[in-house]
């Protein structure tokens, strides 16, 4: 069952991360979820250029984070869901690699934190109730020139995958939560979690508000959907 509403705040959002951590982490490390580790996770580091600071911008339980840190000098994971953390500091920190249970909007206000000369965002900003403050924040944390590369859902034929593309209350054009239980290909968990549906112009017109210049936008495929079912951009901090 697929709910459509207008708004949800990010302590519910993120109260529901904790609830499915366990799970997302045993997904991914067992390699059931091929999305993650043969789809989303190769774009984003066929795109990460070596640096000395690195954010992984809602890292979740840290696997992409530990595989990112290998093109960089030192490397922070943020994600509000501290159940997500925890397993992320259990199973993939090490050296170079610091964790923090908050999200991008609280660590930007931090009067001490190093400004990044990259970061990435796996499917991170689509969970992110104000979209606009989760660019906003993620610019004020790199340095410019800085590299921002981030996956979201494909604004256009993920509600086809997903199947609220026919729900009534429905608009591409207009933004909303969607509500509906978990999925990967292999697996329905049946445990509620929340994204957000933004028309691709959105996406596109909150960087460039935020102060990014998008360098390049790609289409990214998975099994089991004969359509793009995810997108990657990769932007410049201007």
């Amino acid at each position: 069952m697929i709910n459509l509403k207008r708004a949800k705040s990010l302590s519910r959002v993120t109260r529901e991360w904790d609830a499915i951590a366990a799970l997302r982490e045993q997904q991914v490390s067992s390699g059931r979820d091929h999305s993650a580790n043969f789809v989303l996770a190769p774009a984003i580091l066929g795109e990460m250029p070596k640096v000395d600071y690195l954010a992984d911008i809602g890292c979740g339980t840290g696997w992409l984070t530990a595989r990112a840190a290998a093109h960089a000098g030192t490397t922070v994971g943020l994600d509000p869901s501290r159940e997500s953390i925890a397993i992320a500091r259990d199973r993939h920190e090490d050296r170079g690699i610091t964790y923090y249970a908050e999200s991008i909007e609280q660590y930007a206000l931090r009067r001490t934190r190093p400004r990044f000369d990259a970061a990435i965002s796996n499917m991170a900003a689509s969970s992110a109730p104000d979209l606009e403050a989760f660019f906003s924040a993620s610019r004020r944390i790199l340095r410019k020139n800085a590299v921002f590369i981030a996956t979201i859902p494909h604004p256009c034929f993920w509600p086809l995958y997903w199947g609220y593309a026919s729900h009534p209350k429905f608009n591409y054009e207009k933004s909303f939560a969607v509500e509906g239980e978990f999925k990967i290909r292999k697996q329905l968990s049946h445990m509620l979690t929340t994204h957000f549906h933004h028309p691709l112009e959105r996406y596109i017109s909150a960087l460039t508000t935020a102060g990014f210049s998008v360098e390049k936008v790609q289409e990214l495929s998975g099994r089991g959907f004969n359509l793009p079912r995810f997108m990657l951009l990769r932007s410049r901090a201007v």
